[in-house]
């Protein structure tokens, strides 16, 4: 985890960053006005919200307000006017940020104005290029002969772009190039890691020199550059992390071990010291014995900077640490593989350290790690690398989906109020194309969707197993909830499917592979099948085998559903989209407790929709 010096870009950014030794900021400022930039087109401006024509070719429309960045641009029309650059400059950097993309548009976050991560319109592409959504663009060399004068691209792990209008999010993690006392470049930039959309897309990829379209040769310090003149795009929340700093020294270690079954609440003090010995960096490795023991480390954390630091550790069995005698991370017994962090303000100097370990249970490993992150600097470890090292984990069992595939197992959602929820008769559909769902055989829901690759059925059959598996993609979540039912006025969507006569008749395959899901429910049958179309969404198609008066289907349940065209609405603050087949037919927004459902009727005996993500 890599945290300091938050700030969210606004009109405060460039008097934040000037002030040398600030702690973090607490509140995030909004996007109010332009005076964070610096443009020489009027293309970029602020507004309060911005929606795409999902049909129509780089069509971006805003409405009145603040906190969000837009670019309005026809796309055909090229120069570096058209860009955005931050008044700040900088070298190691950690940038995200929410962004909206129109149609067939083609931007790109060009890091110290010099090193590019493009942002594209790549929905529905099954497989992606360095030009593709979260690529890391190539350099180029007119000198070279045609064909090859492009190199160093570096495409996505995956295509996990959503469709046009739908708000996204990137996070990038970069090092910035390193130049001796003669200003000679002695290390090459690196990508530590971008994520998209909650997917890890790159990590650790050098590049040898600035992408095609840079600003300058390598340079230590450069302004954060976005490309603004290949089409329409909105972005929001960018949040900086600044690292300028140098980092905090953990010195004069010492240590006490003690051996015996000890309970977790003894004084140290009060017991016979085994060894002694001091250290440049902690480690369990000074221990005898790997189990009934007790380590005590103390030492002197140099603080370079005053403000918030963020300390992780991971320890097997009982341990906790204290800054200056007040505690960071309480005692509390933790598995070898655990981690857990505590955060505290330090002024710039010297603190004291003290690290306890207590562990009476031979079946773990040994095992102790601190890492820290204070501001301006990023995490840095205080161990040896094998004190770390909790043995080696499980080989992962992954199921992949060159076809139709189905798969049964439980799995671990949040519903509403963020709580965890295990779906026990859950049925996961994986396709070619990369789109994958999981099914609720309980409830008849399709509760989540996502993009990417299949299953990780490592929990469900490594070793016992727990019966379930994960996705291995970027996942919408959908409704929990059954899918039809009957409410009136007010009343509460149902939870489960009790008193209306529902039982599930499993599933049937067609020739390809893709299962009709079909139960009986309110006195007649019902078969439901989800398709995927053109690799880019899916289509749902639920029958009944006769219309029931006053029956509904609940298509969605969010905090925000936003009508965008005819038949076309935005779910969840424009999370993902719900297209109706029937644009005949209006739909119910109901509001209810503060959040709205989207309800359709079923007295045609049939509902057909889309789920674009």
């Amino acid at each position: 985890m890599l945290r300091c010096n938050r700030i969210v870009l606004g009109a405060a950014l460039t008097a934040l960053i000037a002030c040398a030794g600030i702690q973090a900021v607490a509140q995030p400022i909004p996007l109010t006005d332009m005076s964070a930039f610096r443009t020489q087109s009027d293309n970029w401006r602020i507004v309060g919200d911005a929606s795409v024509e999902i049909s129509q070719v780089n069509v971006l429309n805003t409405s009145p307000g603040k906190g969000v960045l837009a670019c309005i641009h026809k796309q055909g029309t090229y120069g570096a006017n058209y860009e955005l650059l931050t008044n700040f400059k900088h070298g190691d950097l950690d940038i995200e940020m929410d962004f909206l993309l129109a149609k067939g548009s083609n931007s790109g976050i060009y890091l110290q104005g010099n090193y590019e991560i493009q942002l594209f319109d790549s929905w529905g592409k099954n497989s992606a290029k360095y030009n593709d959504l979260g690529g890391i663009y190539e350099r180029w060399d007119d000198s070279k002969p045609e064909g090859q004068k492009g190199y160093e691209g570096y495409a996505p792990r995956l295509n996990v772009a959503k469709a046009p209008g739908l708000w996204q999010h990137i996070k990038i993690s970069y090092q910035a190039p390193r130049f001796d006392q003669a200003g000679k470049k002695i290390a090459n930039a690196v990508f530590l890691k971008v994520e998209v959309n909650g997917i890890t897309i790159h990590e650790n990829v050098e590049v040898s020199g600035p992408t095609r379209g840079a600003m300058s040769a390598d340079v230590p310090m450069g302004p954060l550059r976005i490309q603004g003149d290949h089409g329409s795009l909105a972005i929001r929340n960018i949040v900086v992390n600044n690292f300028d700093k140098k980092p905090g020294i953990l010195t004069g270690l010492n240590y006490k071990t003690y051996y015996g079954n000890y309970s977790q609440d003894l004084d140290p003090a009060t017991l016979k010291v085994a060894e002694t010995g001091t250290g440049e960096a902690l480690s369990w490795e000074v221990l005898k014995e790997p189990n009934n023991y007790v380590l005590v480390y103390n030492g002197t954390y140099k603080a370079p900077t005053a403000g918030e630091y963020i300390f992780k550790m991971q320890a097997s069995g009982n341990s906790y640490l204290k800054i200056d005698g007040k505690s960071v991370l309480p005692n509390e017994r933790k598995n070898a593989n655990e981690f857990r962090e505590g955060t505290t303000k330090l002024t710039a100097g010297d603190h004291k350290v003290e690290l306890y370990l207590n562990k009476r249970e031979g079946y773990m490993k040994p095992v102790l790690g601190l890492w820290v992150t204070g501001p301006g600097f990023r995490e840095v470890a205080h161990h040896t690398q094998g004190s770390a090292l909790a043995g080696s984990p499980a080989d992962p069992i992954l199921v992949a989906s060159p076809v139709n595939t189905v798969l049964r197992s439980f799995m671990d959602v949040r519903n509403a109020d963020g709580k965890r929820q295990r779906v026990v008769h859950s049925v996961s559909v994986g396709s070619p194309s990369n789109l994958h769902y999981t099914y609720d055989l309980d409830k008849g829901a399709v509760f989540q969707v996502w993009r990417g690759e299949f299953l990780d059925a490592t929990p469900m059959w490594n070793n016992r197993g727990d019966g379930s598996s994960r996705p291995r993609g970027s996942v919408t979540s959908l409704s929990t909830a059954p899918f039809l039912a009957k409410v009136a006025g007010q009343a509460n969507w149902p939870s489960d499917t009790a008193g209306i006569g529902y039982r599930p008749r499993g599933y049937e395959l067609d020739a390809n592979n893709v299962p009709t899901f079909k139960y009986e429910a309110f006195g007649t049958s019902i078969s439901d099948k989800t398709t995927v179309i053109d690799n880019k969404h899916f289509e749902r198609e639920v029958k009944l085998s006769r219309p029931i008066s006053g029956l509904m289907a609940r298509l969605a349940e969010a905090k925000t559903i936003e009508k965008v065209s005819e038949g076309l609405y935005a779910i969840d603050g424009k999370s993902y989209y719900i297209q109706l087949a029937d644009k005949g037919t209006e739909p119910v927004i109901r509001k209810k407790d503060g959040r709205q459902e989207l309800l359709l009727p079923t007295d045609k005996g049939e509902v057909r929709y889309s789920i674009l993500f």
